[in-house]
């Protein structure tokens, strides 16, 4: 017979595989791009039907889920979305950093983030659109990107060591996204070698086909990359005079941004 206190401890181990299952269920969900059936998910999940069922009822009550009512399949709504953005203000540079995401907008007419890195992927934390123009790409606040592939994340790679490089690679690798995607670690380092003496990254439609963004670092007291601010573009208007100008106009907000948290080293 258990005594009480294994039997608590036994039910907290059983808490922790139930929640262990319900991240699981929402993380394989992210990568289901339309609705999908509960046979499949389970399938993708390799997870019986019957325990996926109650999972997703539970999701549904909280709405997380939602249900077509015509073919039952399901999907993820844009709650998590939302808990994203709200994420996005824990961070206490947000507010300080936001007004040169919406600077760099103005400026350019174009679509401009700031990103931080977590759990070596990047994280946008502030998005804003050009005045008169909507990107519609991948960014919106709370999505996560690869670092391998993107000018922000790029960006944050300077802050990494031999060892962490290695481990970038085994836990996600660097899957190709497009025909211009930097996939061999040894390429990769020589490129960000090249963003350290220029002093900003570019994404040439490595993330996006038919999108290029330049982006900059925003350096803290360490002279560390504590976040990244980019503006992203269709290449068919980001043209090397315009990319020069973008570049020209963003270091010097890479300079007063660095300022602000803390950055008195020389001239970025």
């Amino acid at each position: 017979m258990q005594t009480k206190t294994q039997k608590q401890t036994s039910e907290g181990i059983k808490k922790n595989q139930s929640l262990r299952k319900a991240l699981r269920i929402l993380e394989g969900m992210t990568e289901i791009s339309t609705p999908a059936r509960l046979q499949d998910i389970a399938k993708s999940l390799n997870m019986p039907q019957s325990t996926l069922l109650r999972f997703l009822n539970t999701f549904i009550d909280f709405g997380y889920v939602g249900q077509e009512p015509e073919t039952s399949c399901y999907y993820l709504t844009l709650k998590l979305a939302e808990l994203g953005s709200r994420t996005g203000g824990n961070y206490p540079f947000r507010n300080s950093l936001s007004k040169y995401v919406k600077q760099a907008a103005a400026a350019f007419n174009e679509s401009a983030s700031l990103c931080v890195e977590q759990n070596m992927q990047m994280v946008y934390i502030v998005i804003e659109e050009g005045p008169a123009r909507m990107l519609r790409t991948l960014h919106r606040i709370g999505h996560i990107a690869p670092m391998h592939a993107t000018g922000v994340g790029k960006l944050h790679l300077l802050n990494y060591s031999d060892a962490q490089f290695r481990e970038l690679e085994q836990k996600f690798g660097f899957p190709r996204y497009t025909s211009h995607t930097i996939t061999d670690l040894e390429r990769l380092k020589k490129e960000i070698s090249l963003i350290r003496k220029n002093g900003y990254a570019m994404d040439n439609e490595e993330c996006e086909e038919g999108v290029r963004c330049v982006a900059v670092p925003v350096l803290d007291f360490r002279d560390r990359v504590a976040a990244a601010i980019s503006v992203s573009a269709p290449a068919a208007r980001m043209d090397k005079k315009r990319v020069d100008e973008l570049i020209l106009y963003l270091k010097e907000i890479s300079r007063q941004a660095s300022q602000e948290l803390g950055f008195r080293g020389g001239n970025l």
